[in-house]
């Protein structure tokens, strides 16, 4: 099966050397040093007495740290700290808190609200079109189902589990990574409209893996210890009551080395206006996201880390952009305007991953794609054009275990070549393919011998490389090929 036919993206260029803290300062920067710290130009004194010290050998360093750890910069931050504590919405005793709504309702009872909201829907194609349901709610969306698909190390052919999957928007999606989706939900209701969904508008990918559909009672998953590769939940887990009993069962489902993400609201969310009047108008939970209370529940369940994506929606200058490759005091003011700003975005948004082990990562994938590769002869005369024997050593020099046998074609690593001419002009981009003896884990090295044809068109070269089926070649991760050339007369004239 071929798969590629683009060519190799030529690396990007060096950055240039950072100017070092341990650099001396000149009076220019203690100008520009007040006006981005301090916020105002120095004043007469202050620039007489750090001159003389710049005189003395003041290093940039020693600067910006005098500057840093004035008192007149921690009442810039106290200001800051009040900013930020007005952003938190008040406790108000009127306001109902999510605790009351667990004691007040069963499992059950909010299982039975969820199906019912799906049944009861007059028109579903609203929340099949996310993440593209709201001009106002798409932007948001998509920043966080991005940072969510980058956090958990997709591969093809991974056996994905959506959790609180509704009518499946997101498993549709999923399933175009040619991923194996499984969508489950307490809605019965929801899972039917996503079924049909599936069925009269099939998701777009070359190879579709077929989804399962499964029912969640709020208590068990119907799936075998360790059976899926990643877990997936947006926008769900502050609706579960029971969160250490369902911990544990993703965390029974879940395969070591996996992963499961999560892009939930914030850790005061039961506190806005839409929380309160779902919660006291529809027998719903609108839970806060707590991570260090989610965690204290997770270790047990089996997690052992829980990582959180920084999320940030500040918008800047062009001279604001360029000060963030200024390795100068510039950049300083800057750096903490961002660190506020993603405090505030923090309030209420989280999106957060719970690691059982740590990451495997396997060629399905194309993070740590690596080898190195020498192969004897390098040059070769065939002049009847009998096939050549080659004997390669390949090691993988990188931090994914590259497969060997699966399922699905998606990442079996296969030793092929390019056919090139005389003059390295590019005549077949899959020449050759052959697959290798057994599974390598990163650092390992095998030989292999391999009997290769050769091309009527003759002299010629043979470019060898490693191809993830469906997924990468290796060269384009920044591994080198090694050459053969092929002496022989050519048949043509």
């Amino acid at each position: 099966m071929k798969f590629f036919r683009t060519q190799p993206t030529p690396p990007a260029a060096a950055p240039s050397d950072p100017v070092r803290p341990t650099d001396k300062a000149t009076v220019a920067d203690v100008v520009l040093a007040y006006r981005l710290i301090l916020k105002r130009e120095a004043d007469a004194a202050g620039l007489a007495a750090y001159t003389q010290r710049v005189r003395e050998g003041l290093t940039l360093e020693e600067l910006l740290r005098a500057l840093l750890d004035s008192p007149e910069r921690e009442g810039r931050i106290r200001s800051g700290e009040q900013h930020a504590a007005a952003l938190v919405p008040a406790a108000d005793p009127s306001l109902i808190d999510p605790k009351e709504v667990m004691r007040r309702y069963s499992i059950a009872e909010l299982n039975q609200t969820a199906d019912e909201y799906y049944r009861v829907m007059q028109d579903p194609d609203l929340t099949l079109r996310k993440p593209f349901q709201s001009v106002n709610e798409t932007p948001e969306m998509l920043e966080n189902l991005g940072a969510l698909l980058g956090g958990l190390h997709l591969g093809k052919a991974m056996t994905v589990l959506d959790f609180g999957a509704g009518t499946c928007w997101l498993s549709r999606l999923i399933a175009q990574l040619n991923c194996a989706v499984i969508c489950c939900d307490p809605s019965t209701a929801a899972l039917d409209i996503g079924r049909r969904s599936f069925e009269d508008h099939p998701p777009i990918a070359r190879e579709l893996l077929p989804p399962r559909f499964l029912p969640f009672d709020g208590h068990t998953l119907e799936l075998a210890d360790e059976s899926v590769d990643r877990i997936i939940c947006f926008d769900a887990f502050h609706h579960v009551p029971n969160q250490a009993e369902v911990l544990r069962e993703l965390g029974r489902v879940l395969r070591p080395g996996g992963i499961a993400g999560f892009s939930e609201p914030g850790r005061y969310h039961s506190r806005a206006p839409q929380s309160q009047y779902d919660m006291r108008n529809h027998r719903v939970l609108e839970n806060d996201i707590d991570l260090n209370a989610i965690f204290s529940l997770a270790e047990p369940a089996g997690f052992t880390q829980v990582k959180v994506r920084t999320l940030n929606d500040l918008v800047i200058s062009l001279e604001q952009y360029n000060a963030l490759f200024d390795s100068s005091v510039a950049s300083l003011e800057l750096r903490s305007a961002a660190w506020q700003r993603m405090h505030d975005t923090m309030l209420n948004r989280t999106v957060f991953f719970l690691h059982k082990g740590e990451l495997r990562r396997d060629s399905r994938g194309h993070d740590g794609l690596a080898h190195r590769i020498s192969v004897h002869p390098e040059t070769v005369s065939s002049p009847h054009g009998d096939p050549v024997a080659l004997t390669f050593t390949i090691t993988n020099t990188g931090t994914a275990y590259w497969l060997h046998q699966g399922p699905h074609i998606f990442g079996l690593v296969r030793l092929a070549c390019h056919l090139y001419d005389e003059h390295e002009a590019l005549l077949d981009l899959d020449y050759f393919r052959i697959e290798l003896p057994r599974t390598v884990a990163p650092g390992e090295t095998i030989r292999m011998t391999a009997n290769v044809p050769v091309s009527e068109r003759r002299p010629c070269l043979l470019a060898f490389d490693l191809v993830a089926e469906g997924v990468r070649w290796f060269e384009k991760e920044g591994s080198k090929p090694v050459h053969v050339r092929i002496e022989g007369r050519s048949n043509e004239g």
